[in-house]
């Protein structure tokens, strides 16, 4: 299932890092009010459905869809993290902001399954006492990791009363500072490990690897590997703990992640096999509770990868073979917690 290592600088847009493209304005791309207009006008069309029955077809404007489609480019081929700023809470109800949201979906990808709830646009929001644990449902520090589909999605629809920050790394720029300062690490990084499913409890019976090499291409996945190996009753190899570590403290580097808040209305999309993502802990108070909408999209002609990392984003969207067995506690403790 791995790839040869890759060694190589990496001198690609993907590879940026918060020197390069100086912070969050460096990412964000900013709607005109011709695309507002636009959008006002798709909000119209589309008013006598609810939001994620709109197609493709019917969320299409000359005036907004080449600009939609130049952010895809920017998510597949630039960057790979872009930052959506225009849509406001002043102009815009939370209903027009799934609609909205749902509409440039559409155009970068086919929305999947999230959870055991069968979402295909999550609501990211704390959720107390609950029996599956799951990161987007609660409030904690959320560590920079990766999730499973090819394009990762939020858009903010309320900010928490305190905390909450986003933060985004570029796991390219990140194997760039591996293989400059520690290029052994890279071997353990690219054999990987088996992953933990927190949907459904149980670990992948097949290694993914963290990092590897297609075409030319480096894809990351970085999430679930700690949590397998007291599931599987086998210790983390001591290599991959030393490379993991080091990902970890370089990925969190001020100079390498960028932190920001996202507004109300914006939407933060990344490449999920070149980008990390994270969030600080927070705290909601009355009329501050953090909420975004998430997207998990898949692409028909997306990067190329190894269909090892299609196998393990099946085990969340419902494609994949490790099923929580039907009477087991796993399928108990799902089954109530929603």
């Amino acid at each position: 299932m791995a790839t040869e290592v890759y060694r190589k600088f990496i001198d690609h847009p993907s590879a940026w890092t918060n020197k390069s493209v100086g912070g969050k304005e460096g990412l964000t791309h900013h709607l005109t009010e011709r695309h507002l207009d636009a959008i006002d006008d798709l909000l119209k069309r589309t008013r006598h459905k609810k939001p994620q029955e709109v197609t493709r077809a019917e969320f299409d404007h000359p005036d907004l869809t080449p600009m939609i489609m130049k952010l895809r480019h920017e998510i597949l081929e630039g960057t790979g993290a872009i930052i959506v700023k225009g849509v406001t809470p002043e102009r815009y109800s939370e209903e027009d902001f799934e609609r909205i949201y749902w509409g440039f979906g559409l155009h970068w990808g086919n929305a999947v399954v999230q959870s055991a709830l069968g979402d295909r646009l999550g609501h990211v929001r704390y959720v107390p006492d609950q029996k599956v644990v799951r990161a987007y449902r609660n409030n904690n520090e959320g560590g920079l990791h990766t999730d499973v589909q090819e394009i990762v999605g939020m858009m903010s629809v309320q900010k928490a009363a305190v905390g909450g920050a986003s933060r985004l790394a570029s796991s390219i720029a990140i194997h760039n500072e591996i293989f400059l300062n520690r290029p052994e690490l890279l071997d353990p990084l690219y054999r990987g490990f088996n992953r933990w499913i927190f949907e459904k409890t149980v670990a992948t019976d097949y290694t993914v690897p963290i990092f590897s090499c297609v075409d030319g291409k480096i894809t990351c996945s970085f999430f679930g590997i700690e949590q397998a190996a007291p599931a599987l009753g086998i210790p983390l190899p001591s290599d991959l703990e030393e490379a993991m570590t080091y990902f970890r403290d370089t990925s969190e580097r001020e100079d390498i992640r960028v932190k920001f808040i996202v507004e109300p209305g914006e939407m933060m999309v990344v490449n999920n096999y070149t980008c990390l993502h994270g969030r600080n802990g927070f705290t909601n108070g009355p009329g501050q509770e953090r909420h975004l909408l998430r997207l998990w999209l898949d692409l028909t002609d997306g990067r190329p990868v190894l269909p090892v990392y299609v196998d393990f984003a099946g085990e969340y969207s419902g494609g994949g073979k490790m099923k929580a067995p039907e009477g087991s506690e796993a399928a108990k403790a799902i089954a109530e917690a929603y």
